[in-house]
């Protein structure tokens, strides 16, 4: 957890030391304020995505499938499953995410007020506080939707997996009973984790200039 939340502060940290405050997307001279948003907003995203995936992914009637053989069932817990009711739990999480950053940017509700009290309060105008919502719900969307695939991916191919043979099923750790039978002993489901919310943070920020140049109108 700590590990994971360095990437998200030290988001912060460089933004409010390269950029300044924080406000609404387009509103900075600088590209790497935007950039450092989008990857602050595609963090979160990814967690909540993975966690909502993980959590609400069992209430799922079927079997998941293994991500890199779609076609082939495997047992609850299984490292790489993916299911159907999982993606959508990982969809919706990013989802709201994203639609929470762009709610509370500075200024953003202000100008939904009645009266003159948006510009008392120094909103923003109310196009573009509906395109900010716009663009941190997709990437949110995106981040929680995509973050889940690439942390199932990561897991169905690198992360270690051990088996309890008097369980019979996956476990996390080894133990009495408990055999490796994939992956590598140092990329813990933890670990492959903070890979995963690392990667989707890095291609948000590196992808900021085509997706605001396409939405920004």
């Amino acid at each position: 957890v700590f590990a994971k939340c360095l990437i998200q502060l030290q988001s912060n940290i460089l933004r409010r030391l390269l950029v300044g405050k924080d406000g609404p997307l387009g509103t900075s001279s600088l590209l790497l304020g935007d950039q450092l948003t989008l990857a602050y907003v595609a963090f979160f995203a990814c967690c909540a995505g993975d966690t909502w995936a993980s959590e609400l992914g069992v209430l799922s009637k079927s079997n998941p499938r293994l991500i890199i053989k779609p076609w082939k069932q495997v047992p609850p817990g299984t490292n790489g499953g993916i299911s159907a009711v999982g993606l959508v739990a990982s969809a919706a999480g990013g989802t709201l995410m994203g639609l929470i950053h762009g709610i509370l940017v500075p200024g953003g509700i202000a100008s939904v007020l009645p009266f003159n009290l948006p510009s008392m309060l120094g909103a923003i105008s109310l196009s573009a506080f509906k395109r900010e919502v716009l663009i941190l719900s997709l990437v949110g969307f995106l981040g929680g939707f995509g973050g889940s695939l690439l942390d199932s991916l990561l897991g169905a191919t690198i992360q270690v997996t051990y088996y309890d043979s008097e369980q019979k099923k996956i476990v996390k750790r080894a133990g009495p009973n408990v055999q490796k039978v994939g992956g590598f002993s140092f990329l813990s489901n933890e670990m492959v984790n903070v890979v995963s919310t690392a990667l989707s943070a890095l291609i948000a920020a590196l992808t900021a200039r085509s997706l605001l140049n396409n939405l920004m109108i």
